[in-house]
This record gives structure tokens, sequence and C-alpha cells, in this order.
């Protein structure tokens, strides 16, 4: 098979099996709320969120430094991978142990605090599955990623079906999670050994030189972490645990939704690296340009697109108990369409090896959403918390873009997002003359007219797929 027809099998594979495993994902979240309720559902909601907190703290830089040094010293692949293994597994027992330990001294409920214990070990496995996917992103092989990820989400749903059935309370529905993330990592594990041999590695000659180019990343991801995080927790230290479940239930929409921004830079990472490496300033423009333009295809509609579908699209997916979340659903889709373009400039930044000067962006974020936040959320609960959580990640958003462009002046049309515009203002139009019918039907036919308006002014053309999908 030619490079070019595997970067194109990997992209398809790769899109086919996040569009499956989110299906499954928003599934999921369907049995939980109608099962747990609102209520219910803020308990599993703080335990996961504050989990997340130290889950994703076990990064520290470590996953984008992987990639990069792969892609740039292929001689040294098993050398690499072996040392930022061990030292994510050392990280990921530290970090969770500890956040198991600290969720004692918080006021929540017993079956908060050990959903909490139980579902650090979903992380701790998530954060191996990580380092992992690295080494089938190299290979053009994430495609097998795709298949771990949808069986393992797969084994999610039908554990939370079994556990529904048999009446099981919180503790119970969290080991699902703990589930789906050992067999996500299993699979991975058993397909890796045909590409590099895992064992420890302890060079702590290297370790250094590898934590001098992590440490802004690890910085940077502390600083989001309180932007990006503790919304869910201070939320869940004023309000009643219903209107965490509220605000938890669009948010997990949202989580699911951003995770692919992050598996798209993964694949387009290797390119732009070589084109910046080898200083070809006309390759890495065009590839930015392209991504550009692909995550404002997406995030446009869906942003215009969840304006009049929002409290229908939670009564389908939630239930009716959580029809008031589709209140805050526009504020955080916006958010989400916010950080898909950031996730651009931001991975571009390390690409320019320019990490470093985000991290009093980061800091700034991090204070301000803090303020924000306490001042916000005391007053309007999670409608507070949902719009300071559109500004900081607007603020993020726009600051990696002026770094970006103060180091590659890099210069990127809005042709296609004047068009995307038009395409969903017209879209979202029909769909609220049109409120009335069945949600699917509506969620169907504005993609349909939001691609057919697009094809025909062409902002969506035969090029464009083609340099997206790797066939050009």
């Amino acid at each position: 098979m030619t490079l070019t027809k595997q970067i194109a099998s990997n992209t398809f594979w790769q899109i086919l099996g996040k569009i499956v495993g989110t299906a499954l994902g928003i599934a999921t979240i369907g049995l939980l709320t109608r099962y747990l309720g609102s209520q219910g559902f803020g308990y599993y909601t703080t335990a996961l969120a504050f989990m997340q907190f130290f889950g994703v703290l076990i990064d520290m830089g470590l996953y984008l430094i992987l990639l990069k040094e792969i892609s740039a010293h292929p001689a040294d692949e098993e050398k690499i991978f072996n040392n930022i293994f061990t030292l994510r597994i050392i990280s990921a027992i530290i970090l969770l142990g500890g956040g198991a330990l600290l969720i004692f001294i918080f006021p929540y409920p017993e079956a908060v605090k050990w959903s909490a214990v139980i579902v650090s070990l979903s992380f701790f496995f998530a954060s191996l599955v990580q380092i992992l996917t690295a080494i089938f992103q190299k290979y053009l092989k994430m495609g097998l990623v795709a298949l771990a990820e949808v069986l393992g989400r797969l084994v999610f749903f039908i554990a939370i079906v079994l556990f529904i059935f048999y009446r099981g309370g919180l503790t119970a529905l969290i080991w699902s999670n703990v589930i789906n993330s050992l067999i996500y990592f299993l699979i991975l594990w058993f397909l890796i050994k045909k590409f590099v041999k895992i064992s420890w590695a302890f060079d702590l000659a290297y370790w250094k030189i590898i934590w001098q180019k992590s440490w802004p990343l690890a910085l940077g991801i502390a600083f989001n972490l309180v932007y990006f995080r503790a919304d869910t927790i201070i939320l869940s230290l004023y309000k009643p645990a219903a209107d965490v479940g509220i605000y938890g239930a669009p948010y997990k929409i949202l989580e699911i939704i951003a995770t692919f921004p992050h598996m798209f830079m993964g694949l387009v990472m290797p390119v732009l690296t070589a084109a910046w490496v080898t200083q070809n300033l006309a390759r890495f423009k065009s590839v930015m340009q392209k991504a550009f333009d692909f995550f404002i295809i997406l995030v446009v509609p869906m942003v215009l697109g969840s304006l009049p579908l929002a409290t229908k699209i939670m009564r389908l997916i939630a239930g009716p108990e959580f029809i008031a979340s589709g209140k805050i659903l526009p504020a955080l889709m916006l958010a989400t369409g916010i950080i898909f373009i950031g996730i651009l400039f931001t991975y571009a930044l390390v690409i320019l090896d320019k990490q470093k000067d985000m991290l009093k962006y980061y800091f700034s974020a991090a204070v301000l959403s803090l303020i924000g936040y306490f001042i916000f959320i005391p007053r309007y609960s999670y409608y507070g918390a949902a719009w300071v959580t559109v500004a900081i990640e607007l603020f993020i958003a726009l600051s990696a873009f002026i770094l970006t462009y103060k180091f590659s002046r890099l210069k990127l049309s809005l042709n296609i997002f004047w068009k995307a515009l038009l395409a969903s203002a017209i879209m979202s139009a029909m769909l609220y003359w049109l409120i009335a019918w069945p949600t699917v039907w509506l969620i169907v036919l504005g993609m349909a007219v939001y691609g057919l308006i697009m094809i025909l002014i062409k902002g969506l053309n035969q090029e464009l797929i083609k340099e997206i999908t790797g066939l050009k």
C-alpha cells in the first residue's frame, strides 16, 4: 500500500471509529441520566470531575513530546518510548493515588468518595492508552486504535446496561468505566508488540532531557486544568447535586466531541512537524489552512444548529428530567467550537517549539477562570459556569493564534468561515421554522441542508475533501 493510501485509510478508519465511539458514548450518557436522575448523575459527574483533574495532570506533556520525538528521531524510537512509558506509569500512580486520598477531606457523600477511588483505576489505564497511541499514529495504524476504542465503549455500554438491569448503585456503575479503559488498554497492549518491544527504562539522563522539553507543557496543562475542570468541582461545592447533573449532562457531550480535534491534530502533527523542520513554509501554511477550514466546516453548523435544537437534543439524549440542560447546551457548544480552533494553534506552538510562550496566558486563564467561577457560580449556578468557560476558551484560542502568527507569520483565509456561517445561518433558520418536527429528522435534515448549501457555494468541494483525507 502506498503512503498516500495508508494516510487515507488511517484517516478514514479513525474518523469512522470516532463517529461510532461518540454515538456509543452519547447513548451511554442517555442510559446513565435516565437511571440516576439529575441528583445521581450529579454525584457521578462530581466523582469523575474530581479524578479527571488528576487524570489529565498525569499527561505532563509526555504524549506530545513522545509523538514529536519519535517523528524526529526514528532510530531511537524504542528507547524514547520505553522511557516515557515508564515515566507515565510512575506519574500515574503518584498523582491518581494522591487524588484518591485527597477526596476524603471534601464534604461529599461516601458514595461519591468511593466512586472517585474506583474511577482512578480507569484514568490509570486511560493514561497508558494515550502513550501507546503515539506509536500507532507514527505507523499510520490508527484504525487499530479506533477499533480498540469502539470495542471498549461497546463493553462500557453493555456493562452499564447490565448494572442497570440488576439495579446496581453508583459505585457499581463506576466499575463500568474501569472495564472500558481496561479493555481499551489490553487490546492496544497486545497489538503494539508488532512495532515496539515494551520494557522498563530508567535512563535518568534522558528523563532530564524529556523533562526540560515537557515542563512548559506540564505547567500549561496544570493551568488548563484550573479553567477546564474547576467549574464542575466549584459547582458541586456551592450548589446541590441536581445542578451538577444538569450541567454535567451537556458537559459530557462537550468532552466526547472535544476529543476529535486532538485525534485529528495527532494525524496532522507529523506532516506539520516535517514541513516546519525542513522550513517548507508553503507546505506548513497549506496544511494549517486546510486543518483550519476543516474545523470551521464542523464547528460553525454545530454551534448555530444547537440554538434551535438544544432543548430537544437534551430531551432525546438525557430524558425529560434534563430539559433544563438545553438552556446551557448552546453555550457549551460555542465553547467546544472555540476549543477546536484553539487546539489547532496550541499544537502549532508545540511544533514551533514555542509552548513556553503560552504559559503566561494559561496562568492568566487559570486566575481569571477561578475569579469568574467564584463570582458567577454562586449567583447563576450552571449558567455562570458555562459562560465563564466560553470566555476563557476564547481567551486561550486568541492567545494561541496571536503567538502562532508571531512566530510563523501564518495568515489564514476566512473564505470558508464566511461560507460556513452563511450555510449554517440558513440551516438554523430552517430548523426554527420546522421545530415541531421529530428531533432526529431535524438533525438529519439540518446536516443535509448545510452540506448542500456548502457544495452550491463552493465551501465544500472535492479538492478540500481530498486534502483532508490524505488522498492528495
